[in-house]
């Protein structure tokens, strides 16, 4: 079947898996919100703005339908995944990111990422209803769990003690390695690729509807643009301030 002849159909609800990921797509946007007000002394209403505009226009886009339309081209979908990945990068290696860099402090950097272990989890359940495919999840290809874990166990030690900038870059390196991963399975699984098969509960649609459409659009954002300005700040040196 060609990709544009493929109709996708929406995922079974189930209200812990969308207040899971919906609430805590919000959550997170508030929080990055707040914590870059606290340290770059600026008004929170100049990330949560645009957040929230942004978090509207894809949820209006999934609500019209027009996420999962494949008869157009390029598909809407592939150009959502390709400002999913470039969006973050776009700003982290900008002046944006330098600023963040500079203020944010290494231990807030590394906390804000534990919230891929809850996300990790309701993912889980989501695979185990058919609700996405299961190749996302840690039944499958998805190791990213680790990475917030990982995150919970630094942030606490950073709170007592000094943590070895090697640790840092490997946890670092790590949790971005999960988001190349987590990419290519995206790609491979979506309707224009179906790596996994035609069976639609290995084709990767649910992510086109509300609220899981704010997976990819704000919480795998925020998780790349946060590993990437960690990595500014290790590669410029500026470790003095861990702790929160």
């Amino acid at each position: 079947m060609p990709p544009s002849a493929f109709v996708p159909t929406p995922p079974t609800w189930d209200v812990v898996t969308a207040v899971g990921i919906g609430g805590l797509a919000v959550l997170m946007a508030g929080v990055v919100s707040w914590l870059n007000a606290r340290y770059q002394r600026v008004s929170p209403w100049l990330i949560a703005a645009p957040a929230s505009v942004w978090m509207c226009g894809t949820a209006a886009l999934a609500m019209s339908g027009v996420l999962a339309r494949f008869d157009l081209t390029p598909p809407p979908m592939a150009v959502m995944i390709l400002l999913i990945f470039g969006l973050p990068v776009l700003m982290a290696c900008t002046a944006p990111g330098a600023r963040a860099a500079a203020a944010w402090p290494v231990a807030s950097l590394v906390g804000l990422q534990i919230f891929r272990l809850p996300l990790e989890i309701v993912m889980h359940r989501a695979a185990g209803l058919a609700i996405m495919p299961s190749e996302l999840s840690y039944s499958g290809y998805n190791f990213d769990i680790v990475t917030g874990v990982g995150a919970l166990v630094l942030w606490l030690a950073m709170r007592v003690a000094h943590v070895p900038r090697a640790l840092l870059w490997a946890w670092n390196l790590w949790g971005l390695g999960c988001l190349v991963v987590i990419g290519w399975i995206a790609r491979s699984s979506s309707p224009m690729v179906r790596a996994f098969g035609d069976d639609p509960r290995h084709v990767n649609t649910w992510v086109l509807y509300v609220p899981y459409v704010w997976l990819p659009t704000v919480l795998v954002m925020i998780a790349l643009g946060g590993h990437l300005v960690l990595t500014r700040k290790l590669v410029s040196g500026r470790v003095d301030a861990w702790r929160t």
